[in-house]
């Protein structure tokens, strides 16, 4: 019996590993919000569209609400556009356009990928910039790659205006989260900082093949932010 149960999950894994991208994550539509001290201060849209070529669209939009936007009225529009091959997600443009125009910025990754390393040699070796990220296409592949049980470690280096920056998560454990779209079955994740005090904290759904349900930044000083999602729509 162990030894069949052994073979039926090495098959499953198999399988998993030769399924196509289509069949982990399909286009969708989400809506999350952004609460501090139990108020509603921001929206996050999100729209990711994949084409039959294999190519992907992927935008953010987060905007100030009601109380929030006494702080801040301004808003960040995101874009990564590239491709997905097989169970990698390789972007080829980002674009981050704000009001304030020093914080905008946009990528191209064949061009920026060998700037960066002709001025990086921080212990990266050159094999990793193949691996390169941006702000959105690497939550991409955190979903791709928590489709894969072998995994519990990820790691991505994220190219941002100048610099490289490496994020890094564990899984801590499997659990049902109660939210506003039901009782999920969920991943949780802990991202790894070198300031202890500060942390991320991310419930994935696995009914929504791996997108983040609620995100926990606790900062230094102790106070919290939460990412939650209100809404999700998937389609073809």
């Amino acid at each position: 019996r162990p030894m069949l149960n052994l073979r039926r999950l090495t098959a499953a894994i198999m399988l998993l590993t030769s399924l196509p991208s289509y069949a982990l994550i399909n286009s969708y539509n989400a809506t999350y919000q952004i609460i501090k001290h139990e108020i509603r201060v921001g929206t996050i849209e999100q729209v990711f569209i994949r084409k039959a070529d294999s190519s992907y669209v992927f935008t953010s939009t987060t905007k100030p609400y009601g109380i929030g936007k006494f702080f801040t009225r301004q808003q960040k529009i995101e874009s990564s556009v590239g491709e997905i091959n097989g169970t990698r997600v390789i972007p080829f443009r980002y674009e981050n356009k704000q009001k304030s125009t020093p914080k905008s910025y946009s990528l191209n990754f064949q061009t920026d990928r060998q700037k960066i390393m002709q001025k990086q040699s921080d212990g990266i070796s050159e094999g990793h910039f193949d691996d390169l990220h941006d702000s959105l296409s690497y939550q991409l592949q955190l979903c791709l790659d928590m489709h894969n049980p072998s995994m519990d470690r990820f790691n991505y280096k994220i190219l941002k205006k100048k610099k490289i920056k490496t994020l890094d998560f564990r899984s801590l454990s499997i659990g049902e989260l109660s939210t506003g779209l039901g009782n999920l079955d969920v991943k949780i994740l802990l991202r790894q900082m070198n300031d202890n005090r500060k942390k991320t904290k991310i419930w994935a759904a696995s009914k929504f093949s791996y997108l983040p349900v609620k995100i926990l930044n606790v900062g230094k000083n102790g106070k919290e932010i939460s990412i939650q999602l209100l809404r999700v729509s998937f389609h073809e």
